[in-house]
């Protein structure tokens, strides 16, 4: 067959012709979606979602090897930074589809930051102990109370979900709320109709956020060394679900009738049911309810209703579908086994990110400083927590002030007492003397890579080895990124000077503790609450003393939205600065102390534990 090359170059630029074009057109229409905003949690129409049926047909779930997730190891993660561009944590569990054979379990977050945490930790335990793939939630994030996710039963809980939806508002995305004066309501109704709307709807833009929890936490790296478990010996798996309704859950699962694959159980009430952990007890013998010494005496009290981890492990749905999650004893753990790897789960629960990190080391190397100009006669400083906020915890503020103010005397006793020991062992080296005049060096805090020498510091019994950041000679911007924080110091010519705020400090007695007291009282310094506790204890430190690790958290904003996380994330340099304290105090019944007590302040000294941990289990709101 043969052509004419007049023919052939008229066919070859017909073809770049349409390529072109083709070209041309798909780069207009990725034009305008990088234009628009896509967030997936927030996408979905809204319909009626079946509840599924508890089905009498249970037979035996036996462990699946038809698929499974291989988890990503978490050691070669790096820790999410939004300030770095693209954040890895968008993509850890990419969207897939279900494996032939898989099973879930999903559950409803609500509540608080910490709540949530609780829960996500139940849920895990619940999935490695049925081996069920979970089905994980995004983080609901809000700082107006009124935008919280409460507690309710499912169908509403589910609705509270859907109505976080910013479709139409996109144009707020820009809009800076630590830049703009809150406006009372006879402001409000002052402003022109259209712009009263685009206030309102600003506000409730950037009122809440959603991220996924590798944002603030090395999940993969949890799933992938947790130990095998009841004869499981997959990594437990995950599938990302980035929107709460059930619709989408049903799509994405490929469920096309829920009465069949889903079992929910409802919670009328928010202490509906407890798991009881079956494999040594008999739960069918009814304790005496009345005696309150039998160990079963609270659970029966607590929870309306009791399910058995065996049952459970007998579904044959596709789907078991929880309401709430939240409370510590939700989940029983009473064998040895089991106990150990609740433990496992919530002491690695890493907090990874790198702003959080950076923002809280700068902190630290802060209060080392001040510590050394103060003079104080040991070393360190001590954490604490007082919340004051919400109907029980403001009744019981003077209690838990005096409790912490009692605490705080018995410390300077300790102090005193380990003073006077050091000095009948030889001069104590100054502060501020030169690192071979200190201590020998013992290995840095794992989450304090800038440690650079290590002191003595008193306990209950024979003083330890503690890790503390001892400043180098550096330049510090606020505008630096979190990284350069880190490695960084105060500068030389801070090394004489003193806050005003601790003057007094300077001059009280050297056994007065240096503390930090992490607080949701807005402006300690000025609050009479604290006027009295200053005057007794003036080397107590604020948040609100740190500008430049303040100045690093106001700049992050969450890729996904726009929102600044400012008002989400400081809590956590607060419970992480509050936990690098050589010892730590909080408030009773507050998961937020409980928090620092059991998660992080073990993170922060190795080997070392707090005497006297609460039991945390009422939830915040």
């Amino acid at each position: 067959m043969s052509f004419k090359r007049g023919g052939i170059k008229l066919e070859f630029r017909s073809k770049s012709r349409i390529l072109f074009m083709l070209l041309l057109f798909s780069a207009i229409l990725f034009f305008i979606a990088a234009q628009l905003e896509w967030v997936p949690y927030l996408s979905y129409t809204p319909s009626t979602w079946g509840t599924g049926v508890k089905s009498n047909n249970q037979s035996t779930h036996s462990p699946t090897d038809t698929g499974s997730v291989s988890a990503p190891s978490g050691k070669s993660q790096q820790p999410s930074s939004s300030t770095q561009g693209q954040d890895p944590f968008l993509t850890m569990f990419p969207a897939r589809e279900p494996f032939e054979g898989e099973r879930f379990l999903g559950y409803l977050p609500h509540s608080g930051f910490h709540n949530q945490l609780m829960s996500l930790e139940n849920a895990i335990r619940l999935a490695a102990h049925l081996n069920r793939t979970l089905l994980l939630p995004p983080l609901h994030l809000s700082n107006l109370r009124r935008f919280n996710l409460v507690w309710k039963e499912p169908e509403v809980l589910l609705q509270q979900w859907v109505d976080r939806n910013r479709t139409g508002i996109e144009y707020c995305r820009d809009y800076n709320p630590l830049l703009q004066p809150l406006l009372s309501r006879k402001q409000l109704l002052a402003l022109s109709e259209k712009d009263r709307k685009r206030e309102l709807d600003c506000i409730f833009y950037h009122a809440w956020t959603v991220t996924p929890w590798t944002y603030f936490y090395n999940i993969p790296g949890l799933l992938a060394d947790a130990p095998s478990l009841d004869g499981r010996t997959n990594p437990i798996r995950v599938f990302d679900r980035p929107n709460m309704t059930m619709p989408w859950l049903y799509e994405r699962l490929n469920i096309t009738d829920a009465d069949k694959d889903v079992y929910f159980y409802k919670d009328s009430e928010r202490y509906e049911y407890k798991i009881l952990d079956d494999f040594d007890a008999d739960y069918s013998i009814k304790p005496n309810i009345s005696d309150p010494s039998d160990p079963a005496f609270a659970w029966l009290n607590r929870y309306a209703n009791t399910i058995l981890l065996s049952d459970l492990q007998k579904r044959p749905e596709r789907v078991i579908h929880f309401g709430s999650l939240f409370a510590t004893d939700r989940v029983e753990a009473s064998t040895e086994e089991h106990n150990n790897f609740k433990l496992f789960v919530s002491k690695n629960m890493d907090l990874w990110n790198r702003d959080i990190i950076g923002a809280s080391a700068l902190a630290e190397k802060q209060v080392d400083q001040w510590v050394v100009l103060t003079k104080r006669i040991v070393p360190g400083f001590l954490g604490a927590h007082l919340r004051t906020s919400d109907g029980g915890f403001e009744k019981a503020t003077p209690k838990n002030l005096q409790r912490l103010e009692s605490w705080l005397g018995e410390k300077v006793k300790q102090d005193q007492t380990y003073a006077r020991r050091m000095r009948k062992r030889g001069p104590v080296p100054p502060m501020d003397a030169p690192d071979n005049e200190r201590p020998s060096k013992e290995k840095p805090s794992p989450k304090s890579p800038a440690a650079s020498a290590t002191i003595l510091s008193p306990t209950n019994s024979t003083p330890t080895l503690v890790s503390v950041s001892v400043s180098e000679s550096a330049s510090v911007s606020p505008s630096s990124k979190s990284a350069a924080m880190v490695a960084a110091g105060p500068t030389g010519d801070q090394r004489d000077e003193l806050p005003s705020f601790l003057e007094k400090c300077k001059q009280s007695p050297p056994e007065s503790p240096f503390v930090f007291l992490a607080t949701d009282v807005r402006h300690p310094r000025q609050d009479p609450l604290f006027q009295e506790y200053l005057e007794q204890f003036p080397c107590t430190v604020f948040l609100t003393d740190f500008e430049g690790s303040l100045a690093i958290l106001e700049k992050v904003q969450n890729p996904i939205d726009g929102v600044r996380m400012f008002p989400h994330i400081v809590a956590l340099m607060d419970a992480s600065l509050a936990a690098m304290g050589r010892d730590f105090m909080g408030t009773d019944q507050s998961t937020f102390s409980g928090y620092i007590a059991n998660h992080l302040w073990p993170k922060y000294h190795p080997g070392r534990y707090i005497i006297e941990p609460l039991p945390f289990v009422r939830p915040e709101k």
